[in-house]
C-alpha cells in the first residue's frame, strides 16, 4: 500500500480473544482503543519525555473512524500514525490500521483524532508550545519508513 510510506510511525497491534466478538470479528469498539496506544506511542517516540504529562498534555476532543474490513483474531495489524495538521491549540492525528497478509497490505480502518492542548493544573485549553510544536515538525518531515 503506497499510502504508508506517508507515515513514519507505526506500531504492532496485539489482537486479543477478548477484542473478538460474536461475529469472530474485532469489534469496532476496540479500533479506538488501538489508536490511542498507537496515539500514546507516538508521542513518546516524538517528545521523548520533554513533557510533564501529569501537568500538561492533551485532551481527545473528537474522533472519526472509516471501517472498511474486518480484522480478526490471527490477523497481523499494524497501526501506522501521523500528525495531519497543527493548529494553535488542536492537532489533528491520523491513524491507519493495516493487515498484513500474504506480502499485501490492507487498509482495514481509517481515523482522525482532533487532540486539545491542555494545562490539567488550571484545567483549560492550552495554545501548542513551541518546543512540542517543532517536535512534531521535525519528525513528520524527516524520512523514516
Amino acid at each position: 500500500m503506497s499510502e504508508l510510506i506517508k507515515y513514519n510511525h507505526q506500531i504492532p497491534i496485539q489482537i486479543r480473544f477478548v477484542d473478538v466478538d460474536r461475529l469472530n470479528h474485532v469489534n469496532n469498539s476496540c479500533y479506538l482503543s488501538y489508536f490511542e496506544l498507537a496515539r500514546v506511542c507516538y508521542f513518546n517516540d516524538v517528545f521523548k519525555g520533554i513533557i510533564e504529562w501529569d501537568k500538561k498534555g492533551f485532551v481527545l476532543a473528537r474522533t472519526e473512524i472509516d471501517h472498511l474490513i474486518p480484522i480478526y483474531l490471527n490477523d497481523e495489524i499494524h497501526c501506522f500514525t501521523k500528525v495531519i495538521k497543527l493548529g494553535n491549540k488542536s492537532l489533528t492525528i491520523e491513524n491507519s490500521l493495516i493487515k498484513k497478509t500474504n506480502g499485501a497490505e490492507l487498509l482495514c480502518a481509517k481515523g482522525i483524532g482532533v487532540l486539545v492542548a491542555f494545562d490539567y493544573v488550571s484545567q483549560g485549553s492550552i495554545d501548542i508550545p513551541d518546543v512540542w510544536r517543532k517536535r512534531i515538525s521535525d519528525f513528520e518531515s524527516s524520512s523514516r519508513v
